[in-house]
């Protein structure tokens, strides 16, 4: 796994692999079945919360993955400008295909991502009142945000710096990469973990991981 989207290191006798995804993007399944056909692991981690996890699972088993669901409107600037690249699809492709692909082949697939009363907690502690006001008015502009971008991750990196400007959603983010840090890091402790990150939380859930292993090898 030598793309700058993928990364690999072992912990404690286990393989954690990193690979990270434009989300919505319908080829990003395409690009992920490749890589997990290669390789052998345990456990199957996915950016999303708990809840989000029951809900995805029930939209697989019970209605199928036709389903069309609303997107929220940044979710739906986000899409609209995305399609540039290619063919956008929700639920993402992405975290589908892997979830599939997990319960079809015997493997632990997690939710790595905080619950919502835990995001709730760490949204209220983060942003204020006040940016909470300007990023709702930052979001009605989102429509017309031009976004001069090479390829998909190139977008997704500057949508997430324009969408996550203010200080205290800064913090969430980065707050949200130390949580799945954490949370792949005890994952690992069952075997080989293979992860789906979002491009733009990639780096930062990297770091994370690095900085954990670090400090536990100083602790030995």
């Amino acid at each position: 796994m030598s793309d700058s989207s993928q990364f690999q290191f072992e912990s404690g006798g286990s393989k954690i692999y990193l690979f990270g995804i434009v989300k919505g993007l319908v080829s990003e399944a395409e690009r992920l079945e490749k890589i997990v056909n290669k390789l052998d692991f345990q456990v199957g981690g996915i950016p999303i919360s708990n809840e989000e996890m029951d809900g995805l699972e029930e939209l697989m088993n019970n209605e199928g993955l036709d389903t069309e669901i609303e997107p929220s409107k940044p979710e739906k600037a986000y899409a609209d400008k995305l399609s540039e690249f290619g063919e956008v699809s929700l639920p993402p492709p992405s975290f589908t295909f892997f979830l599939k692909y997990c319960l079809e082949n015997g493997i632990d697939a997690e939710a790595i991502d905080m619950d919502e009363e835990h995001y709730t907690m760490a949204y209220c502690d983060r942003v204020t009142g006040f940016q909470w006001i300007r990023q709702s008015i930052r979001e009605k502009s989102l429509r017309g945000k031009d976004i001069n971008a090479d390829s998909p991750v190139d977008f997704a990196k500057k949508w997430d710096r324009f969408i996550n400007k203010l200080k205290g959603f800064q913090e969430l983010e980065a707050y949200r990469e130390e949580v799945m840090a954490k949370n792949i890091y005890r994952l690992s402790k069952r075997g080989d973990i293979l992860v789906i990150i979002e491009e733009e939380r990639f780096e930062g859930v990297k770091e994370q991981l690095l900085k954990m292993e670090e400090e536990s090898n100083k602790e030995e």
